[in-house]
């Protein structure tokens, strides 16, 4: 009898032990996913693969965080990522994290059970949840994030999924949540002074736009301008005051602006010889480029004579309008069929629109196409070398107080 209840303890004592084993193992990290079982599942949900080295690198078990960031990745979101990191290197916005950041503002958001738990492993009980998100952003997908300093405002914005067989050139309104990625920035040039700087004035003939904002005194941002050949702008150009290329480009539009806040476009239409005519001399800053895009907020259909193929194939676009408030110099990134597509000049033109633009102008766009901030590079370089092209001459905005002098 003795023997027969030490033996019924044994049991109860080995099926508690093994009912606490098996709670504990499936309670385990153990139970997490890996990189390599992870990926296969979100490139069958998104119908296509990438390479290996085109997404990060994780060792052993992945957390929720790990997850949501090749998530991102795997839709072609690795630059917005890359480019709000930039941001966490200022000091105002170190403490934010660059993946729960996006993908918490994102439209749809990140699943809550992730974000929720960022830090935790990421379990097989949630790749469902993740991949009904991302069939989610396979239909509609959208983010937008603005960062304010010294008076500027630095805007950046992402939509749609990308395609590794589509084509990085053709026409985006035929498409469906194509990637296209914006970089903005906002000024109120009667408190940022806003200049055009020439490559000559920090010692060379041409330059990228990084070295021309960084061989500068309190520069807060920059962008760059028109068409150039070589190291000279095609048309006109005043820099502070001074006339730098008074050629005139009959039919093309213009640009120019003074510290008092005033503005002028000029449509490619009016046939007007700024270098000869007084009225526009307080316009200490003048560029020209085109085609206009928009005027008194109505598309506007000129073509100026520009080549077919700037007009109608998708490309990065570089252009300055106003909201009636501010000067916006906006960016789109282009010829990339992950990260951002580009536009033509129609669907610049009704990008315009949408920013809630009055008036705005086409500028230099292609291998051209850059915007810098407080140290760093907003867009991504569209070149076959993947490094910014040497410019002539670029838009800087300063500190109050500051700017080139004479």
């Amino acid at each position: 009898m003795k023997n027969k209840k030490i033996l019924i303890k044994i049991k109860n004592l080995i099926f508690i032990t093994s009912f606490l084993v098996l709670a504990a193992t499936h309670c385990s990290p153990s139970f997490a996913m890996t990189r390599e079982e992870f990926l296969p599942k979100v490139f069958q949900t998104l119908e296509y693969t990438l390479p290996n080295k085109n997404l990060t690198h994780t060792e052993g078990k992945l957390t929720n965080a790990n997850a949501v960031r090749l998530a991102l990745e795997a839709m072609g979101w690795d630059f917005a990522i890359t480019a709000y990191g930039r941001v966490t290197l200022l000091p105002e916005w170190s403490d934010k994290d660059p993946v729960f950041e996006i993908a918490s503002k994102m439209t749809p958001s990140a699943p809550e059970v992730l974000l929720s738990a960022f830090d935790k492993p990421f379990s097989a009980d949630n790749l469902p949840i993740l991949c009904d998100w991302l069939n989610k952003c396979k239909k509609n997908v959208s983010w937008k994030a603005s960062f304010s300093w010294e008076g500027t405002e630095l805007i950046l914005s992402k939509r749609g999924v990308g395609n590794p067989s589509g084509s990085a050139n053709g026409d985006l309104e035929k498409g469906i949540n194509e990637p296209l990625y914006m970089a903005m920035l906002a000024v109120d040039i009667k408190k940022v002074p806003c200049q055009i700087v020439t490559a000559v004035m920090v010692g060379s003939k041409k330059a990228t736009l990084s070295t021309i904002a960084e061989e500068n005194y309190n520069v807060i941002g920059g962008i760059n301008g028109g068409y150039f050949a070589g190291a000279n702008a095609i048309g006109i150009l005043r820099t502070q005051g001074r006339m730098n290329n008074p050629s005139f480009w009959p039919g093309r539009s213009a640009f120019g602006w003074n510290q008092n806040g005033q503005t002028m476009f000029i449509d490619g239409e009016t046939t007007a010889n700024i270098s000869k005519n007084p009225k526009y001399d307080i316009y200490t800053e003048v560029l020209q480029a085109g085609p206009l895009l928009v005027k008194d907020g109505q598309l506007v259909n000129n073509t100026e004579k520009i080549h077919e193929n700037v007009l109608n194939k998708r490309h990065p676009r570089t252009l300055v309008g106003t909201d009636g408030k501010r000067i916006i110099w906006a960016v789109i990134d282009g010829r990339n069929n992950m990260h951002s597509v580009g536009a033509t000049i129609q669907e610049t033109r009704k990008t315009c629109l949408h920013m809630g633009l009055k008036t705005a102008l086409n500028l230099d766009g292609g291998g051209s196409s850059s915007i810098w901030w407080r140290g760093f590079t907003f867009t991504s370089p569209s070149n076959s070398k993947e490094f910014e092209r040497p410019i002539p001459y670029a838009i800087l905005m300063f500190q109050d107080g500051s700017g080139v002098r004479d």
